[in-house]
């Protein structure tokens, strides 16, 4: 276990995160404690302004919605990227403000239905506009179907997730990192997902 992290007891992964007045990272140890959190370890990748990933995913036609949620690191504050399905633009990740302790979120873009609705591929692509570049771990895909949402399709990002890579035909251009990271979500469930 990392320094700087302690388990309690609890059900699940819960630990407290001991952290120096700058935030939650092994070498700034020990100036308070804070409230537990939701550890997750998960490899994903990053790219500078201008760099682009892409991906295909599979959703039911008669969808009358799809949204993308992408689990990122906000340590990297202002992270603002296009997004276009099937060569057309379908919206934006919006900048975050960065959280140097609590780094997992998950965002959430509604894509426009008239680019989902009918289809049963959608090709995702990400280009960043951001100083700060863009990362991603995780995309959930879930779509409106009878009026309630459901997991349509999942693309797990990283080096040890090839299969799913390959599997959603995912690519980078400009890709300038690649690793994993062990971080923790905000310790309330209903701070995890932002818009």
């Amino acid at each position: 276990m990392a320094a700087g992290l302690t388990v309690v007891a609890g059900v699940g992964v819960s630990v407290a995160l001991t952290a120096g007045p700058w935030g939650g990272t092994p070498d700034t140890l020990s100036r308070r404690t804070l409230v537990p959190g939701h550890i997750v370890s998960d490899d994903g990748r990053a790219f500078p302004r201008g760099g682009r990933s892409r991906f295909t995913v599979t959703v039911e036609p008669r969808n009358t919605g799809v949204r993308l949620i992408r689990r990122l690191d906000v340590g990297v504050a202002l992270q603002h990227a296009s997004i276009t399905v099937n060569g057309l633009p379908a919206g934006e990740w919006r900048p975050l403000m960065g959280d140097d302790v609590y780094k997992w979120r998950n965002q959430v873009v509604e894509l426009p239905p008239e680019l989902t609705a009918g289809r049963r591929k959608l090709t995702v692509v990400n280009t960043s506009l951001s100083s700060s570049g863009f990362n991603e771990f995780l995309y959930v895909v879930e779509q409106r179907l009878d009026g309630a949402w459901e997991t349509a399709d999942t693309v797990d990002v990283g080096e040890s997730h090839a299969s799913s890579e390959a599997a959603h035909d995912y690519g980078t251009v400009g890709e300038d990192w690649a690793d994993t990271q062990t971080f923790a979500y905000p310790p309330r469930p209903e701070d995890w997902t932002v818009e």
